[in-house]
């Protein structure tokens, strides 16, 4: 809950600031308060474990890469027009490096492995509500794709939904494999395909 109100405020104030690049003031603060929470808490410590090798079936591998390729015909290649800035394109691919791998590791290895003393399902539900929150009350500050519109407050929720989706596919790649591997790499492709930052700035 620290991690989405602190990203909300630290929107709003970057967006006041800094406007269309409100989020790499945003991103550095939350990406930021991911790694603090894990480290004080202990969690990258158990990086090794985090990225050992996936237990369980090949199948896990192929949802990992069909669900990050999902976004890739729907909103990368009608809109790969936008990526016309070299510097931009450098940074939408190392964006995709980076947040893959703290958001994994916080909303996956590490608060998976601190609920665990909890049922699976609440778990996983915990961590994917607080994981979508951050789209629209963080994301949503700076980027007119993931605003709410008072005019139009349930338009969000097709988007809501694919995100539930999302976490909750992504959490039992986790559950199943034991490893964040394929998770990461599933993330980093969905990153990828809807085009991050070029959302951010209202390009697409």
């Amino acid at each position: 809950m620290l991690v989405v109100v602190l990203g909300h405020f630290s929107a709003q104030l970057f967006t006041g600031l800094f406007g269309d690049w409100a989020w790499v003031g945003v991103f550095l603060v939350y990406w930021g308060s991911l790694i603090l929470i894990g480290t004080v808490s202990g969690g990258i410590s158990r990086l090794r474990t985090w990225f050992r090798k996936p237990e369980g079936s090949r199948w896990w591998f192929l949802l990992a890469v069909i669900l990050g390729l999902v976004a890739f015909p729907i909103l990368l290649v009608p809109n790969i027009h936008v990526m016309t800035s070299l510097p931009l394109v450098g940074m939408w691919l190392a964006f995709a490096v980076i947040n893959s791998l703290c958001e994994e590791v916080f909303w996956r290895g590490f608060l998976l492995d601190e609920l665990s003393h909890l049922p699976r399902v609440a778990g996983v539900a915990y961590s994917s509500i607080l994981f979508v929150a951050v789209h629209p009350l963080v994301l949503g500050v700076f980027s007119r794709t993931m605003a709410v519109d008072p005019a139009q407050p349930l338009a969000l929720l097709p988007f809501i939904a694919i995100l539930v989706v999302i976490s909750v596919v992504w959490s039992l790649l986790y559950l199943r494999t034991r490893s964040l591997r394929w998770p990461v790499l599933s993330h980093f492709l969905t990153d990828l395909g809807n085009q991050s930052i070029f959302v951010f700035m209202n390009l697409v």
